[in-house]
């Protein structure tokens, strides 16, 4: 168990040094309109420099290990759990299915009220320049200029003006989309990796196929989950702005 969860923690960190720039550009581009992928990188490098594409990296840098950790932990608990009711023993290829479904979903809901404050921190500092920009243009509803030059003096201006409850807004969608999203992830990688290894619950699987594994549920998951995601970011990126354009997330979605 200590070797998983140290695999995931540096997996994790490497996933953010090697995503983030792409974690900006789709948080622009469901925020604001680009023609495309090259025209926002184009505009954010052009105004922004390459900054632009790390800005809000720190806080999910330092405590994505943690998170991982907590979230493997809560993750082989709930299959012990499961495993002891009936249908979901994990020896058959769809028992399997359902056990590392319902387990990932555990861990998804719990790790989502600690990763909350930070995504919703990570957003407000991805776009802080393009807000700026909407508030010298004297754009209605847009929040007041930014301020912040770092994560932590953002998180404070939340504070400041939504109250501490503020840094877990728009905690329900995130809930929905972490729920669902790491489901469908632990689910299809424990199917796909017991798949690739000739459906033997005993035996060795090789880097490939966790290579295979991982990038298949990879990528099915956020297929499912991007429209939530993509909710979530509106959501969240209102929070600041003193007439937000969406009350709900049914308003959103709308």
């Amino acid at each position: 168990e200590n070797r998983t969860v140290l695999a995931a923690s540096c997996a994790a960190i490497t996933s953010v040094l090697s995503g983030f720039p792409f974690d900006s550009v789709k948080t622009r581009m469901q925020t604001h309109h680009y023609n495309s992928i090259l025209d926002c990188v184009k505009i954010t490098y052009r105004e922004e420099g390459a900054r632009g594409f790390f800005r809000g990296m720190i806080p999910p840098l330092v405590t994505v290990s943690a998170i991982k950790s907590v979230a493997f932990s809560v993750y082989e608990g709930s299959k012990h759990r499961f495993r002891q009711y009936p249908g979901l023993d994990g020896k058959s290829l769809g028992s399997l299915a359902l056990l590392a479904s319902l387990s990932g979903a555990t861990s998804g809901a719990f790790i989502a009220v600690l990763s909350c404050p930070l995504e919703l921190v990570k957003i407000q500092r991805q776009l802080e320049q393009m807000m700026a920009k909407e508030t010298a243009a004297g754009i209605a509803g847009a929040p007041p200029a930014a301020t912040s030059s770092n994560s932590w003096t953002a998180a404070r201006q939340i504070v400041r003006r939504k109250g501490i409850f503020g840094l877990w807004s728009g905690l329900r969608c995130h809930t929905i989309r972490e729920t669902l999203g790491t489901s469908i992830y632990f689910g299809t990688y424990e199917t796909v990796k017991r798949g690739l290894s000739g459906n033997q619950s005993n035996g060795s699987s090789s880097p490939v196929t966790h290579f295979m594994s991982g990038g298949i549920c990879g990528v099915l998951s956020w297929l499912i989950v991007f429209p939530v995601d993509l909710v979530k970011s509106r959501l969240q990126k209102d929070v600041m702005m003193t007439e937000p354009r969406f009350k709900t997330i049914r308003a959103c979605a709308a």
